[in-house]
C-alpha cells in the first residue's frame, strides 16, 4: 500500500491557505446576495395559460396550405410536387412495395399527422409547416439509414411558390 509523503514538502504553504479560506468566503458573500429578493420586490409566480386561453396555444403556421402527394417504397419517396406554401398542407402517401413505410416531417408544428400506409395502400394526413426547407424520413427502424429520406422546400406565399416553380420549369427547358 502506498501511503502519501509526509513532511512539510507536501503541506500547503500558510499563503495558498489563506487565499483558499478568502476565495471561499468571497463566493459565500456573493452568493448570499443572490439568495434574497432586493427590497420592494415581489416573488413572481409563474405563468400558467388554461388551455384554450388567447395568446397561450401552441404558435401555428398561417397560410393557405395545400396539397402534396408522395410516392415512397423500398427505401426512398417520389414527391411529385416540390413547392408547397406554408399552412395546412394535406399530404398523400402511395405506399408502392410490400412493406409498411410512414412520411414524418422533422419539426413540424404541434398537431401534425404522421402519414402512414401499409404495402400496395395509400394513406392521408395532415402536416403543420411554416416556410422553409423540411427534412421528411420514414421512422421505421433502419429505413432512413438505407435511404429513406428527402426534403421539400415549404413557401411563405403562393406568389414565391409559382415564382420558384417558374424558376424550375424554366431551368429543366434549358437542358
Amino acid at each position: 500500500m502506498l501511503r502519501p509523503l509526509e513532511g512539510p514538502q507536501n503541506r500547503p504553504s500558510e499563503v495558498t491557505v489563506r487565499l483558499r479560506l478568502f476565495a471561499v468566503a468571497a463566493a459565500a458573500a456573493l452568493l448570499s446576495g443572490c439568495a434574497t429578493l432586493p427590497e420592494g420586490a415581489v416573488e413572481a409566480a409563474p405563468l400558467v395559460c388554461p388551455a384554450g386561453s388567447e395568446g397561450c396555444d401552441p404558435i401555428q403556421p398561417v397560410g393557405p396550405g395545400g396539397t402534396v402527394s408522395m410516392d415512397m417504397g423500398n427505401f426512398f419517396f417520389d414527391i411529385t410536387d416540390q413547392f408547397l406554401v406554408t399552412g395546412a398542407v394535406d399530404v398523400t402517401v402511395t405506399n408502392v412495395s410490400d412493406a409498411y413505410h410512414n412520411a414524418q416531417f422533422l419539426g413540424a408544428a404541434d398537431g401534425s399527422d404522421i402519414p402512414e400506409a401499409e404495402g400496395q395502400e395509400t394513406g392521408t394526413g395532415t402536416v403543420l409547416l411554416f416556410p422553409g426547407e423540411w427534412t421528411v424520413i420514414c421512422t421505421v427502424p433502419g429505413h432512413r439509414a438505407a435511404g429513406m429520406e428527402t426534403t421539400v422546400t415549404v413557401y411563405a406565399s403562393e406568389e414565391e411558390a409559382e415564382a420558384a416553380r417558374a424558376a424550375a420549369e424554366e431551368s429543366a427547358g434549358a437542358m
